[in-house]
């Protein structure tokens, strides 16, 4: 019986892994939100991809203001220390971004449409 439900149990485990965003590794998600954290003066993840409708929210672990400035100015807030800026990717596109005053700080999103095919133009 117990052999039982530890296997029920690494079961479940199991598929919770399997349901939950995979918002791990390659920063790849299905899922609504993606968290980007800004640390040690980098972004990570910083080339996701992610689904149209995806929140995407950028936490500022640093000790000093950093920004997220979308290269053509879709979006472009300053994010202070301990401070986050969320922005919701409605269109398929590709989103270069970077921090002003740190300009080493870069990144990229890639939007997909929801049935996972690639964004049919770049956004420049």
């Amino acid at each position: 019986m117990l052999r039982v439900l530890r296997a029920l149990g690494l079961a479940a485990v199991f598929a919770a892994l399997l349901s939950a965003p995979a918002a791990w590794g390659d920063g790849s998600t299905q899922g609504l939100e993606l968290a980007i954290a800004a640390s040690d003066y980098w972004f990570e993840p910083a080339w996701p991809t992610v689904h149209a409708g995806t929140t995407v929210r950028w936490t500022n672990h640093d000790a000093e203001s950093h920004t997220v400035t979308e290269e053509w100015k879709r979006f472009d807030a300053e994010i202070w220390p301990g401070g986050s800026f969320t922005f919701t990717f409605a269109e398929p596109g590709v989103y270069f971004y970077y921090c002003e005053p740190h300009e080493w700080m870069i990144g990229e999103i890639t939007v997909v449409a929801n049935d996972g095919s690639k964004a049919s133009k770049t956004l420049t």
